[in-house]
């Protein structure tokens, strides 16, 4: 499959970033279709973040795709199958979405989307884009039964930042996966847990939590905020909720994020947090 793609950014030599001059977004772009490119240009105008002047930000993107340099599949290898969204491959190349948007990059595959010799070389995993440097980077595979996921964890700065997506079914008819799915979920947020580093952190992530909040994925992570009040702008009822950020950052400061009414081509609305 390949392994993770980095792009640095350079240090700019400007003075140290506090983690309340960077915007959050979790967003996962549905295979590539979600416009990254309309999204930060609408999030540098301020519209999204609640009238906050947003200067440095980080994305934690979920089904981000890699369409440039995905190695030939190999003999007897398996792929997911294909996910033919409506967006044009070149376009959603996250390798080149962060070289148009001047990004440093992370991204790891977690499969392949597709798993025949006919279907185009593409990859589909986790990335996190921003406007700072990242580094130690640590990749997590996560226990599943159905589809191979990878969490990503790298250091922007002044925080640490991390990119989820769960599991939405088991393995087949061994089980009822509406109900097998929830335990899986906490097993695959409990086994990442020791990997997560100590200091600020900020996760954002599609945990496929088609309980809701009750879930013991969401109640998990939310433990891991260590006190952190947070304020959650999500219009609706929020009965079905599936994407999330989560805030580690004491209890001097407090979190918010606000759920996004405009998709941008996705089938999951963006996220977008910040701390004060």
């Amino acid at each position: 499959m390949g392994g993770a793609a980095v792009q640095p950014l350079g240090a700019t030599g400007s003075p140290p970033i506090r983690i309340e001059d960077i915007t959050f977004v979790s967003w996962n772009v549905h295979v590539g279709s979600g416009d990254v490119r309309a999204f930060v240009s609408d999030l540098r105008k301020g519209d999204l973040a609640g009238g906050r002047k947003v200067g440095h930000y980080v994305l934690l993107l979920q089904e981000a795709v890699r369409t440039d340099g995905v190695p030939a599949l190999a003999e007897n290898a398996a792929g997911a199958g294909r996910i033919d969204a409506h967006r044009d491959a070149a376009s959603a190349d996250i390798l080149q979405i962060a070289r148009e948007l001047g990004l440093s990059l992370v991204y790891v595959p977690s499969m392949r989307n597709g798993g025949s010799d006919a279907d185009p070389p593409e990859d589909r995993g986790n990335a996190i884009l921003s406007t700072l440097p990242l580094s130690d980077l640590v990749a997590v595979e996560l226990p599943g039964e159905r589809q191979r996921r990878v969490v990503i964890i790298a250091h922007a700065e002044t925080v640490s930042v991390g990119a989820v997506h769960l599991d939405a079914l088991g393995s087949g008819s061994r089980r009822l996966w509406v109900f097998w799915t929830p335990w899986l979920r906490e097993v695959q947020v409990r086994s990442m847990a020791s990997r997560l580093p100590d200091g600020p952190l900020v996760i954002g992530g599609d945990l496929n939590t088609w309980h809701g909040r009750g879930e013991r994925a969401v109640r998990f992570l939310d433990r891991l905020q260590d006190a952190t009040p947070v304020s959650v702008d999500r219009p609706g009822l929020s009965l079905r909720v599936l994407d999330y950020l989560f805030f580690r950052t004491g209890k001097d400061r407090r979190a918010h994020y606000r759920q996004v009414g405009h998709r941008y081509g996705s089938d999951h609305s963006p996220l977008v947090g910040w701390v004060e």
